[in-house]
């Protein structure tokens, strides 16, 4: 279905079409083989974007994949990566990324994540040398769904300052907190900047301006033109209070050899990798006491009911997104990478 054009007068809104989230994954699994992906990396990225639509998040769903595709023909994304996993202690779980997708990591060590915070009631899992790790809710969330509690956050390449420096310090470093719930999980997930680095991007691109407080121009000076904004820094949620976090967040995403932000590439130009780091908590609430569950299903309804709080509810389920057709015409072009017989 493609959206009709606006009545005279007004600029025709751009083409929309319907897609079934089925057809939308056989799509970005395409795009990103044939970008040089492997299988396993196509069916991870092409799961965590489907995700991120289900879930409203639209600029780190499909409209992030691009950004997937252009690091995997430059070579800033490994395109056949192979996760290494270890446990050094009953309780940490590492993963070497391999140079490649974050998603991926996750992916391969999920299994030993949840079993070890099972077996010892909290599990810490720490990877490296990964690309960007888009959507941080969809980690929390499927550790939810196992019945544990999730914490997760990962650190991106210098984007925002902090503590009033007039150049980027950190990345926008998002955390996300999920908790199993019998309705779906329950869960918030958030950048530590005021706004995300692709809605900047977006307003650049449209030649739009943006809000104050948003970020500084290349001179340290609060700015609302989207493109001095590219060339300066973000700003932190909340002043020093979000860039305090953003700091703790990126503190324990390098902990296992994730690269620091100021020492991380660039995500979406040249070849090398931001080889940057996430970590994963999960917490297994029967460990400390088993009517939790009950209880902070209880405490949730109270808010919401007594209160008008509707904590990390999940939006009603998606059965189909509706997409730019200049985004879906992008993911279907065809590459010029050619796809080795092993992959």
């Amino acid at each position: 279905m493609t959206s009709s054009s606006a009545s005279s007068g007004h600029a025709a809104p751009a083409p929309t079409r319907r897609l079934t989230l089925a057809e939308l994954t056989d799509l970005c699994r395409e795009a990103v083989r044939a970008a040089g992906g492997s299988a396993e990396v196509a069916e991870s990225l092409a799961a965590a974007a489907v995700s991120a639509e289900r879930r409203g998040k639209s600029a780190i769903g499909a409209a992030h994949l691009p950004d997937y595709l252009d690091g995997l023909r430059s070579g800033r994304i490994a395109p056949d990566a192979r996760p290494r996993v270890t446990a050094p202690r009953r309780a940490v779980i590492t993963v070497d990324a391999d140079g490649g997708t974050a998603q991926l990591a996750f992916d391969t060590a999920e299994d030993a994540l949840v079993a070890a915070a099972r077996d010892c009631g909290v599990a810490v899992l720490s990877v490296r040398d990964a690309f960007t790790a888009g959507e941080l809710g969809d980690y929390a969330s499927r550790l939810a769904e196992h019945g544990l509690v999730g914490v997760t956050g990962a650190n991106s390449p210098a984007l925002m300052a902090v503590h009033g420096a007039s150049q980027e310090v950190t990345g926008t470093n998002p955390i996300a907190f999920a908790l199993p719930h019998p309705e779906g999980p329950r869960m918030f997930d958030q950048a530590t900047s005021e706004t995300a680095w692709v809605k900047i991007r977006d307003a650049a691109e449209d030649g739009s301006s943006i809000p104050e407080g948003w970020a500084l121009d290349r001179e340290g000076e609060p700015t609302t033109d989207a493109r001095a904004a590219l060339a300066g820094a973000l700003l932190p949620f909340g002043g020093v209070k979000g860039g305090n976090i953003a700091l703790m967040v990126e503190m324990l995403a390098a902990m296992s050899g994730g690269s620091f932000s100021l020492d991380a590439a660039p995500f979406d130009s040249g070849d090398v990798s931001p080889s940057l780091g996430m970590f994963a908590i999960a917490i297994d609430p029967s460990a400390f006491a088993d009517d939790y569950p009950q209880r902070a299903e209880e405490h949730l309804r109270r808010l919401r009911e007594e209160r008008g709080v509707d904590f990390g509810r999940r939006k009603t389920e998606v059965t189909e997104v509706e997409l730019p057709v200049a985004l879906l015409d992008d993911l279907a072009a065809p590459s010029p990478v050619a796809l080795s017989e092993d992959r």
